[in-house]
């Protein structure tokens, strides 16, 4: 069943997906958490993708046909919007690895989690974390800005937890490198 979200469609090619929102064990914990939209196990090559997805648009905002607003304001806009989109990812995903590390260390609590999941990983299963951005304009180069801030902020974790692939793409990105996004 396809999840659509964002101007976004994941159809993964079988059954072993689930989201947090939908998830108890997530909804009472959830006050000072945040989770990312979907969790997939490619079971074929024990990979677990953390994947978010969002809708941001083109790099215009409403503001800057209003006079009231000055070139030098807009500027500043962009710059907090900015901000605050990379350290929203940056906690999404150090949210759902933890919750989803709890699973592989057997934690009380992660049983609550587990609910939830049609799979079980292990310490082997490998974690990939993809944020995509259903980005509308053709200069791509304001994600490539974000992807180099989220990966600065999150290779610390990344080195902790041996993730090797964290990322933040477009969606046309997206779509040429996993045939399960359209």
């Amino acid at each position: 069943m396809p999840i659509t979200e964002s101007g976004i469609t994941l159809n993964f090619p079988d059954n072993n997906y689930f989201r947090f929102e939908n998830c108890k064990g997530y909804r009472d914990i959830q006050d000072n958490f945040k989770e990312m939209d979907v969790c997939w196990y490619d079971q074929r090559n024990d990979t677990l993708y953390l994947i978010e997805l969002k809708n941001w648009g083109n790099n215009r905002l409403s503001e800057e046909t209003d006079p009231a607003f000055s070139p030098q304001a807009i500027i500043e806009m962009k710059e907090r919007i900015s901000k605050k989109r990379i350290i929203d990812l940056v906690k999404k995903s150090v949210d759902s690895v933890c919750m989803n590390m709890s699973l592989i260390l057997l934690k009380p609590y992660a049983a609550n989690i587990q609910a939830c999941c049609p799979f079980t990983i292990t310490n082997a299963t490998q974690i990939v974390l993809l944020s995509i951005i259903n980005w509308t304009s053709s200069d791509v180069t304001y994600i490539s800005s974000i992807n180099s801030e989220y990966k600065a902020k999150f290779k610390s974790y990344a080195k902790l937890f041996d993730i090797k692939i964290y990322t933040v793409l477009t969606r046309d990105a997206a779509m040429r490198q996993y045939d399960w996004i359209s």
